[in-house]
């Protein structure tokens, strides 16, 4: 069989990866690699100041899996190069407690893991729910659902496919459908909390109300809005392609 490496940037002990090994499990190989504490919203970050340590855990249904003190990207890197013995042939990032959709996807560390495995030529996925504080048994749905996604990517045998996959927090009888979708726009509303230390030293959150998003057809946003889970293939060109005929008029010199 394949083998699908399983990550996250919740932590090696979060409920959803032991959701996506039991629905997979009866498919593929499964190799567990996560860091061994939170990395929410790290972004794509790679280790390269310190040393990475990895360890043998144990998950919460009893079965051996890898932790590392690096992230999301690290857990990916540090397989590719040789701590797994075999290649994955799939990676699979989640179940995130909470959806990663349009600028999201700059923040999140569970894209991140999937990013760092098209790097290095292997297809992967971003799972997502809208289920933050749910019991693990709610992210049933999403784990069958990345396990039919998981199937269809290893038998088109395609190695440059990347999809973020964004469910809604409801009961699989409830989900309305599955869209094909492109990144909406959030509307973050983010504030600045100032506070002070016992000694009198300011010190800073970032705190906020939730961020929303424009219900724009055919957008992810408009998508889970809609009760349906949203399918956006991504990919790593970054390029702002419409721009580039207007840069050219603008007859940029070098200064002699």
């Amino acid at each position: 069989m394949s083998l699908i490496l399983l990550t996250n940037d919740d932590g090696i002990q979060a409920p959803g990866l032991v959701a996506l090994k039991r629905s997979l499990a009866p498919v593929s190989d499964l190799v567990v690699f996560a860091p061994d504490h939170d990395w929410s919203a790290a972004g794509h970050a790679k280790t390269m100041h310190k040393p990475l340590r990895v360890h043998e855990t144990t998950l919460s249904d009893g079965s051996s899996a890898l932790a590392t003190n690096g992230g999301p990207a690290d857990c990916v890197a540090l397989s590719v190069l040789g701590v797994l013995p075999q290649t994955p042939d799939l990676v699979i990032s989640g179940i995130n407690p909470s959806v990663n959709v349009a600028q999201d996807v700059t923040y999140s560390g569970t894209v991140a893991a999937a990013l760092e495995a098209l790097i290095s030529g292997i297809p992967a996925l971003a799972v997502s729910q809208d289920s933050w504080g749910r019991a693990p048994e709610s992210y049933r749905c999403a784990a069958d659902f990345a396990s039919q996604v998981a199937l269809r990517i290893l038998a088109s045998g395609r190695k440059d496919l990347l999809l973020n996959i964004n469910v809604p927090g409801l009961s699989c009888d409830q989900i309305a459908g599955v869209e094909i979708t492109r990144l909406g726009h959030r509307i973050y509303r983010d504030v600045l909390v100032q506070r002070e230390d016992p000694r009198g030293d300011k010190y800073y959150w970032i705190g906020g109300e939730p961020p929303t998003g424009v219900i724009e057809q055919g957008t992810d946003v408009a998508a889970l809005a809609a009760n349906r889970i949203s399918v956006t293939p991504l990919q790593l060109d970054l390029t702002a392609h419409h721009l580039h005929d207007e840069l050219e008029k603008w007859q940029l010199t070098v200064s002699k």
